[in-house]
């Protein structure tokens, strides 16, 4: 597709095709969709994070909506997963999160969510897609009328868990200067903590901060000696960790002590779990053992949900810290996420430290390559004989992930063995014929 992408719509707002123009067609676009699939009712609920040009682009996508008799009712700012708290809560037709995630500010997009706060499968958005008709045009100012959905949210996230949860724990909270700066305090301090924030509205979204620069969060836990701290992204769907060290804990370690320890609680519907193709051979290797089934789904949270849903499953995620808890809430939470790892550590009284080391990783060696075009993979003769003659070197001790990126133009090497020296002598190989076409 040409604007969709891994998850929803992403790119730079005023020096690409996203614009006042694009918002405007793609909200008759989505009007269109809902009238063809005769979708329940006639609202629809939209909210965006901090970015500059959010403001502009819900008002426009808001105009486009009502060509067709739809009608969006602006949620402000919040997490994209309160947003699909949101719809579910009001009983709206459907939901629409400006935000570009974890990209740059000067980036911003859109996501689209069902009545029911499920993202849509790629059949729907390409449906939406082949509606975006794009013309220049004058607009005039618009007020979207407001939906008060966040104290909702908050309510029921501080309900799910003992209101002593956090007692007596110092926590540090790296907000992005994102959509979570209202939200995430709130609860944490509902259930205990002693909460202490950081990039909470001083600076532009992501810029140098969240989930992306981790160090930020892990130089302030080791200064204020804290039990841990957590980072997200711009729009909240995400969550990176650190211990009380200030280690930074891989996102597969952390889908492991979730996955194992909701499995000793019997939490864990058939035994099973998913993850993506992304996700470290340890895990598989490290959940094995203990009796718990591993499915790998596409990348992107929206793919591992959907995979959920077709193995009745009730959790699963991916290792860059988006994890759908579907028993709680049916899209991604990072704060969520962040309060089930430390029931895990309330419940079984160990430190987050403790229940990650349960997770072996195998080393692994990644990289990525800048493409002009992306030639199936399986037309590329010599890269194809390398990686057989690869995969049979590394045998059942490791894997070959080659993919291409759903976001960039870039083609992503990914290899992992038990032993390192494998690792990287395997990842040389194919990097060199991978190079040599460049």
């Amino acid at each position: 597709m040409k604007y969709f992408g891994t998850d929803g719509i992403r790119s730079t707002f005023g020096k690409s095709f996203l614009n006042e123009n694009f918002s405007f067609a793609l909200g008759q676009a989505l009007g269109g969709f809902m009238k063809k699939n005769n979708i329940h009712g006639k609202k629809v609920l939209i909210g965006r994070d901090t970015r500059p040009s959010g403001k502009v682009l819900l008002d426009t996508f808001n105009q486009g909506l009502k060509e067709n008799g739809f009608y969006g009712f602006s949620a402000g700012i919040l997490p994209t997963p309160a947003l699909a708290f949101g719809v579910i809560e009001k009983k709206m037709s459907m939901g629409v999160m400006i935000t570009a995630s974890h990209n740059p500010t000067q980036d911003n997009g859109f996501k689209f969510f069902s009545a029911l706060g499920k993202k849509l499968t790629d059949s729907e958005e390409e449906s939406i897609e082949k509606r975006i008709l794009i013309k220049n045009r004058k607009f005039q100012s618009h007020t979207t009328k407001s939906l008060e959905v966040l104290d909702s949210y908050i309510n029921y996230i501080s309900g799910l868990f003992p209101k002593d949860l956090l007692k007596n724990k110092r926590v540090v909270v790296d907000l992005s200067n994102g959509a979570t700066q209202h939200s995430t305090p709130i609860v944490l301090k509902n259930l205990g903590a002693d909460v202490h924030t950081l990039s909470s509205g001083s600076g532009a979204i992501n810029d140098g901060v969240g989930s992306e620069h981790p160090e930020i969060m892990s130089q302030k836990v080791k200064d204020l000696n804290a039990d841990f701290g957590f980072a997200h992204d711009g729009d909240g769907d995400r969550v990176i960790f650190c211990n009380s060290t200030g280690e930074v804990i891989p996102g597969d370690k952390i889908l492991g002590l979730l996955a194992i320890h909701e499995d000793k609680h019997n939490r864990l519907p058939n035994k099973g779990f998913v993850a993506t193709i992304h996700s470290n051979s340890g895990l598989d290797a490290s959940l094995k053992e203990r009796g718990i089934n591993l499915f790998r789904a596409n990348v992107g949270d929206r793919k591992v949900a959907e995979m959920m849903r077709k193995e009745c499953l009730h959790l699963g995620g991916e290792s860059s810290g988006h994890i759908v808890a579907s028993k709680y809430l049916p899209t991604g939470d990072g704060l969520l996420t962040a309060l089930l790892v430390t029931r895990a550590c309330y419940e079984s009284k160990k430190s987050i430290h403790s229940l990650s080391k349960q997770i072996t990783l195998w080393p692994s060696v990644e990289g990525s390559f800048t493409v002009k075009e992306k030639i199936p993979i399986e037309d590329w003769a010599e890269l194809n004989s390398t990686f057989q003659k690869v995969k049979g070197f590394l045998g059942e001790q490791g894997r070959i992930l080659l993919r291409y990126s759903g976001t960039e133009t870039k083609l992503r090497l990914l290899v992992e063995a038990v032993n390192p020296e494998k690792a990287n002598k395997a990842y040389q190989s194919i990097a060199k014929i991978i190079e040599k076409a460049l």
